[in-house]
């Protein structure tokens, strides 16, 4: 049971088992805002103020919030990602261009040399 002023946990529950693609943008709005009161609840008080089960499930969502960040890449590692994929298409793009003229330089050269018998 979620203390008074919370979002109760059987909310946070089917909230999260309904796909946000078949929410509205009313339900999805509420949702962000009762989550942010929520969110602040949780940091703003104390735990010696909170019930049994408001501290667990605070533990809980705390705890799956920092595994969250550990696991997701950094803004800085997105841009890395990002850039060795470019990188890696120029070069797959470079080494097409060069066997294509590769090739087109060869065929001329065996068509002038098949000419000149």
């Amino acid at each position: 049971m979620s203390d008074q002023g919370r979002k109760d946990f059987t909310d946070k529950v089917s909230e999260g088992i309904k796909p946000d693609s078949q929410k509205s943008y009313l339900e999805q709005t509420k949702e962000t805002i009762t989550d942010a009161g929520d969110k602040a609840a949780n940091k703003f008080t104390p735990e010696d103020q909170k019930g049994f089960g408001q501290r667990v499930g605070d533990a809980v969502k705390n705890g799956k919030d920092e595994a969250d960040k550990e696991t997701q890449p950094t803004l800085v590692e997105q841009v890395q990602n990002t850039a060795g994929d470019a990188l890696e298409a120029g070069k797959e793009a470079l080494a097409n261009t060069s066997e294509y003229i590769s090739g087109a330089f060869s065929g001329a050269k065996d068509g002038a040399n098949s000419t000149k018998k």
